[in-house]
């Protein structure tokens, strides 16, 4: 730590830290006595570990990452790698790695567990592959087909589908315990599927996602049907589309795709000095073999300019530093002995425009005149700015106006509560540069004695001052302003432009769902949700039988050989959906109260089954009472349930 240039009081604290320590046990009540301990290192899960560990194998982690070679480290996993355009020098390498991390466990006193050591080539062809052993502490360690690396299965032609085929067998086994779980609601066991079984099988997905093509997509296609069985009672036979369209839950492609573009959106807010962000011009560049894992994603957002996206570091504070406090009550001494002054900020996004306004109330020392001062700014284009980092730009902007300011009791007033809150805690997040010109300008304030907080005020409230603001920031959005400042893009809205246009489409295709394209020409759609979320687990695998076509019922079971005759059992059709909604004679009686609810769309599917008919508006909104007369009636039969 002191080679690395950490203070010696910081050093001396550490030191003590780490030792003179003392335990002592106790059983049943009955206290031991205190005895010191020989190799006290660091208390359990103190927070101190994992970062004196970084200083502990830092000599044999830091490298140079470059097109020759690197290395990376997570806790106790060290990996190492070199590229080369012979399997002889690259061999080479990979013994020289091995020596300087034998060295370094001599001087460390760390221990290399050889049994546990991988080594693996990685190779276009397997002609390139050389499987002659190392030797690592005397014992001969052998190449291997696949290794895993931070939990990716990795095979010498980095084909990924052996991690493909694992992820897809734990996010089944995570979708089958979510199965187990009967008595949920489908809302319920939506949010379960998000967060237990979706991440499981997402798991690195820009690693391996331009693999998930042909074969590979079956798997992950089951672990989606099963996962819409446990929501809303699908059958396995169902389409992967429409099980998911009725369970209202994201394609397995459309997870990949979104995290991939936060991922290429990411890399390009890392600071100039990361070696990943120097890599992104690589990765566009097209090859015809051996392209990046993001080249795909890189060229389908080619038409979007990222290298003007703002930078956003590890952190926007020192962890010591003192944050922007709320507005606190104000002592008429305060207000005589110095002055005050009030300032409201408002921002507006619309004609294509992202604009701010200001409203600065400032009352002099000595009870002198109050003066009233307002400006807009025309910020941005509306696909590189939002309202949120419009607020930060004119607080920003403003303060930089009244650094002159001493012994002023300045508010900083604002109806935009992200903004507020992101003041009061700033993160690593968009906006980060506003916020760290904000806080370095509050500095500046508070040593000629000024004090700065932060006031929210909800837009119900009717205040003046932010009122003024509010029109002057529309005032700055009007038709034909022109822009007035050049600032780099926000990451939270380009990311918003870049999903759009890089995530692929989600309707169904035109092959699959028959039935349920005639029942709903609306799918896939957030009226499913509506539809499902407030009915039991029965009732939703009720509806979701009726919309899917794949029911209990003679039609579908003839198809599957489940059932001897697809004939109803009145003798008269088919057994299909519409006839036993609507035809048999056998629940006649049982549909009165369908029938009640409307009186000019009888036998219409799409009404009872709460899908959009082609005669529909775009005003349409599924009839909810219908939907549950619909399911009660066919509860009602019994026609549906499991025998």
């Amino acid at each position: 730590m002191k080679a690395r240039g950490i203070p010696e009081d910081l050093l001396r604290w550490v030191e003590a830290f780490c030792s003179g320590r003392t335990a002592a046990i106790q059983i049943n009540g009955q206290l031991s006595e205190i005895q010191d301990l020989p190799q006290p290192g660091l208390p359990q899960g103190s927070p101190l570990s994992p970062i004196l560990f970084l200083f502990f194998n830092a000599d044999l982690v830091q490298r140079p990452i470059d097109s020759q070679g690197g290395a990376i480290a997570f806790v106790d996993d060290f990996t190492a790698w070199v590229t080369g355009p012979t399997v002889q020098s690259n061999r080479e390498g990979i013994t020289t790695i091995i020596n300087e991390a034998l060295d370094w466990e001599k001087r460390s006193g760390a221990t290399f567990e050889a049994d546990k050591t991988a080594i693996i080539h990685f190779a276009p062809k397997a002609s390139k592959v050389d499987q002659e052993p190392f030797t690592v502490k005397g014992q001969a360690v052998e190449p291997k087909n696949k290794v895993k690396i931070l939990g990716v299965l990795m095979d010498t032609r980095l084909k990924y589908k052996e991690h493909i085929a694992r992820a897809a067998s734990k996010g089944l086994e995570a979708a089958m315990e979510l199965r187990r779980l009967r008595g949920l609601s489908p809302a319920t066991a939506r949010q379960l599927f998000t967060a237990t079984v979706a991440p499981v099988v997402d798991y690195a997905s820009n690693v391996w996602m331009h693999a998930f093509k042909n074969k590979n997509i079956g798997p992950i296609n089951r672990v989606q049907r099963v996962g819409a069985q446990a929501i809303v009672g699908t059958f396995l036979t169902v389409a992967t589309s429409v099980a998911e369209a009725e369970a209202h839950i994201a394609t397995a492609q459309h997870r990949f795709w979104r995290r991939a573009v936060k991922m290429w959106a990411d890399l390009h807010t890392l600071p100039e000095t990361n070696p990943l962000r120097r890599t992104t011009d690589r990765i566009r560049k097209f090859r015809r073999y051996h392209r990046s894992p993001l080249y795909q994603v890189a060229d389908a957002l080619k038409n979007i300019a990222m290298e003007s996206l703002e930078t956003i570091n590890p952190f926007t504070l020192a962890p010591w530093e003192a944050r922007v406090q709320t507005d606190e009550p104000i002592s008429e001494g305060s207000i005589v002995l110095g002055g005050s002054m009030q300032i409201a900020f408002s921002s507006s996004a619309r004609n294509k425009l992202v604009g701010f306004g200001v409203a600065i109330e400032k009352q002099p020392p000595r009870y002198r005149k109050v003066r009233l001062k307002t400006l807009s700014v025309t910020l941005s284009a509306r696909t590189e700015q939002n309202p949120f980092s419009a607020e930060l730009a004119a607080m920003a902007h403003t303060l930089k106006t009244v650094v002159g300011l001493k012994d002023f009791r300045i508010t900083l007033i604002t109806s935009n509560k992200a903004a507020s809150l992101t003041l009061t805690n700033p993160r690593q997040q968009s906006g980060q540069e506003f916020v760290c010109q904000i806080y370095k300008l509050m500095r500046r304030l508070q040593r000629h004695g000024n004090h700065i907080s932060i006031r929210w005020i909800p837009t119900s409230e009717d205040n003046k001052l932010l009122g003024l603001a509010k029109d002057q920031a529309r005032a700055a959005t009007q038709e034909g302003a022109i822009l007035q400042r050049q600032v780099p893009k926000i990451k939270s809205t380009t990311l918003k432009i870049a999903r759009a246009q890089a995530i692929p489409s989600s309707n169904l295709p035109e092959s699959i769902g028959k039935h349920s394209r005639r029942v709903d020409k609306a799918l896939p759609g957030k009226h499913t949700r509506q539809l499902y979320d407030r009915l039991s687990w029965k009732e939703a695998s009720v509806l979701a039988q009726l919309r899917t076509g794949m029911a209990r019922l003679n039609g579908y079971l003839f198809r599957i050989n489940a059932a001897e005759t697809d004939q109803c059992a009145c003798g008269k059709a088919r057994e299909t959906v519409d006839h036993f909604l609507f035809r048999c004679r056998k629940w006649t009686a049982h549909r009165t109260e369908m029938l009640q609810c409307t009186h000019t769309h009888r036998s219409n599917i799409s009404f009872f089954l709460g899908g959009k008919s082609p005669s529909d508006d775009q005003k349409w909104t599924p009839n909810l009472d219908a939907v549950r007369a619909s399911v009660r009636f066919a509860i009602a039969t019994g026609r549906l349930e499991a025998t």
